[in-house]
């Protein structure tokens, strides 16, 4: 069983107090040294610091539901109902998926600012935190080590998604104090910025342990990222290394199939790193505005399949009839011809005095078990281990009451990625799962050309308008510059 440990509190008012507006491009205003010099005296304001950049990440995928969209609906995932207009204009029926369309969403999918204000966030806690008395910490040098290690576990995290989701990002390291001498930055090598997340990481290693809860970054979360960004290099010896630290350290166990749906309430053994967005009376974190993209009646009242994303056939097809995680996440509405997905279906109408009121109320999982197992089939794989891969790839599938798969090859490789659609659907993976693995021709043939995947096409355009009068030395993608 995973320790359970400590709660805190979401500081909102820091976003605003410790980042500079959110409408600039990278949010490196100056900091106020004087603010400075009277916030970083104590363990409980790096807590407050570190608990602001928690909620910064959360918003920042909440907005637009972007986390959905570039991971989900990017991987072609769902069909789109007629109420979300802008939302169908990403996919164009004779050219496939079209990242540059972006009607009222330019904010979120076309503009990584809001990134930049958790790595500022992150920069802020690195460099103050080693300045502070071990006496100021409730818990002492061991406090310390983990606001520390969870800071750089963030910062890595975050850019990490810039560079899977926007490709090369401009490289941050540290906040800038001094108004006359803010550089214009340009971008750097994707490869260099993984570099700097790699070395993140590492710090964090000797500073995390697992006794923290899943909502909060710990040992495991860790190896399971770098276990991410190394597959994504692919540099599978390191990438199946990290994946063995987190499968062999016995703390993470797959949920049973009867329990399945626990995984989205949040708190399962299978979770490794999550999100919290759960309600409660006293510390409500959950919204009517984010997993109500995949819900309908008969769990959030009049809302019809007009309003929301739902699967389609080519999905329903995916998945074996005697699947049994299909029941339990899929589920037909207003007669058989429509179904939806319920991973996330813990609506609550809390408010007696409002019958319309309504949260749901589920973590956001970002990292579990079933992944790393089947990101180590990938990587033994990769590394010449077919009996390896192939036993990774039926622990998943016999979970699900499955068959095993008895293939190899290509054919095995093709496999572990439809598996990791079937698994982890709804989760803002497959899009970029398809990216690594080198299948975007097999699974988008209407998408994506040898040209365009040569021009790394898969990547979201920015927002040039907006962005470049704070950032002159920032470019387009290359395959956006002449595909609008």
């Amino acid at each position: 069983m995973k320790k359970i440990s400590y709660h805190i509190k979401l500081a909102c008012l820091l976003i605003f107090c410790l980042t500079s507006s959110c409408q600039k491009y990278l949010n490196l205003e100056p900091i106020n040294a004087t603010y400075d010099e009277v916030f970083w005296v104590n363990g409980a304001n790096v807590e407050k610091a570190l608990s602001g950049a928690y909620g910064m990440l959360r918003e920042a995928f909440r907005l637009d539901r972007s986390y959905f969209i570039t991971g989900d609906l990017a991987g072609d995932n769902f069909l789109m109902g007629s109420d979300l207009w802008n939302y169908q204009s990403f996919k164009d029926e004779d050219r496939g998926l079209r990242l540059s369309d972006a009607s009222y969403l330019e904010g979120s999918v076309h503009n990584w600012t809001r990134f930049y204000a958790i790595i500022n966030q992150c920069n802020l806690i690195i460099e103050n935190i080693n300045n502070i008395a071990i006496s100021k910490f409730n818990g002492g040098e061991t406090q310390r080590k983990r606001f520390e290690g969870e800071a750089r576990f963030l910062r890595a995290y975050t850019y990490f998604y810039i560079a899977r989701t926007w490709g090369d990002p401009v490289l941050v390291k540290e906040t800038f104090t001094d108004p006359g001498n803010v550089p214009s930055l340009g971008r750097s090598p994707e490869s260099e910025t993984l570099e700097f997340c790699l070395e993140d990481l590492e710090i964090a290693l000797g500073l995390l342990d697992n006794s923290a809860a899943s909502t909060h970054a710990n040992l495991g979360a860790t190896q399971s990222l770098m276990a991410q960004i190394y597959a994504w290099r692919h540099d599978y010896v390191h990438a199946e290394r990290f994946c063995d630290e987190v499968i062999n350290s016995g703390i993470y166990s797959l949920e049973n199939i009867e329990t399945y749906k626990n995984i989205w309430k949040g708190n399962s053994n299978e979770n490794i790193f999550e999100l919290f967005m759960q309600f409660d009376p006293v510390s409500n974190e959950a919204t009517n505005g984010f997993f109500n993209l995949f819900l309908t009646e008969p769990y959030i009242k009049n809302r019809q399949i007009a309003a929301v994303c739902f699967i389609g056939e080519k999905i329903i097809n995916s998945f074996s009839e005697d699947d049994l995680r299909f029941p339990q996440i899929i589920e037909p509405v207003f007669g058989e011809s429509n179904h939806i997905l319920v991973k996330y279906n813990n609506v609550d109408y809390y408010d007696p005095n409002n019958a319309n009121t309504y949260v749901v109320s589920n973590n956001l999982v970002l990292m579990r078990l079933a992944d790393i197992l089947l990101l180590r089939a990938e990587a033994r794989l990769e590394n010449g281990n077919t009996g390896g891969a192939l036993m990774d790839l039926n622990t998943v599938k016999a979970r699900a009451g499955l068959n095993a798969f008895l293939g190899g090859g290509e054919s095995l490789a093709e496999e572990i990625v439809d598996e990791r659609r079937r698994e982890l659907i709804g989760e803002g993976t497959f899009a970029y799962d398809v990216i690594r693995m080198g299948q975007l021709e097999r699974v988008f043939p209407n998408s994506y050309t040898s040209a365009r995947i040569a021009q790394k096409g898969y990547y979201w355009p920015l927002d040039l308008n907006t962005l470049l009068p704070q950032a002159p030395l920032l470019t387009q993608n290359e395959w956006w510059r002449s595909n609008n």
